[in-house]
């Protein structure tokens, strides 16, 4: 007997719904058989952090070098010793300064005589300025008073006078103008330059005189034993 036409069409609609639901069916089976099993796979493991590498150790301070000289204390040269010059006005044209030698270092220093001195210009060059010892060859100069042994303990200081006429001065050039010295307390000890104080020395191609080595203070210390 056959169907009527009409009742032929749900049956044709059936069959794509069961084949679409096949796989979600399984699935499902599956999971029931096995509840533990998930439907994601197992996330893989993560990279493995590599190791932080140690930190390399700083290499150790440089020493400090050693002092030139046991003999010198801080912030002194190695020659034990430290100058300063000046100068000031006189009248009649003549000029008259100073150069000290402090011993800033702690051994003994020992002077006889005069200082070793020359004359430098605005921008440190020698000058033919002429340095004797003594006072004699400058007008109405200081009296020298001669060389006499000195012990100049750590801490204390010498003076020697100096004396000239005055020199003109170019006031563009600064030609003429002993602005630094260069100083040492004897021929055997290494000199030191200083700029001179107070407006320097104006003795230019002059003469400049120098007076022997002196305390510099109001009393000679006493005789040593």
């Amino acid at each position: 007997m056959r169907l009527p036409r009409r009742a032929r069409l749900p049956l044709l609609v059936l069959v794509p719904a069961l084949a679409l639901t096949g796989c979600g069916l399984a699935a499902e089976l599956e999971r029931e058989a096995d509840p533990a099993r998930t439907s994601r796979p197992p996330s893989p493991d993560p990279s493995p952090t590599p190791p932080v590498p140690e930190a390399e150790a700083a290499p150790p301070a440089p020493e400090s070098p050693p002092a030139d000289d046991a003999g010198a204390a801080e912030d002194c040269p190695a020659s034990g010793f430290r100058a300063h010059a000046a100068a000031t006005d006189a009248a009649m044209g003549l000029r008259v300064g100073n150069v000290i030698v402090f011993n800033c270092g702690t051994k003994t220093l020992k002077l006889k005589g005069y200082p070793v001195l020359q004359v430098l210009g605005t921008e440190r060059e020698p000058m033919e300025t002429e340095v004797v010892e003594g006072t004699g060859r400058i007008s109405m100069g200081p009296e020298d008073p001669g060389p006499s042994p000195l012990v100049l303990e750590p801490g204390m200081s010498a003076r020697s006078t100096l004396a000239w006429r005055y020199w003109a001065v170019d006031p563009h050039t600064g030609s003429g103008l002993g602005a630094y010295l260069r100083v040492a307390p004897d021929g055997e000890t290494k000199p030191q330059t200083v700029e001179v104080a107070d407006g320097g020395l104006d003795v230019g191609e002059g003469v400049l005189g120098t007076t022997a080595w002196q305390y510099d203070i109001s009393e000679a210390p006493p005789e040593r034993s």
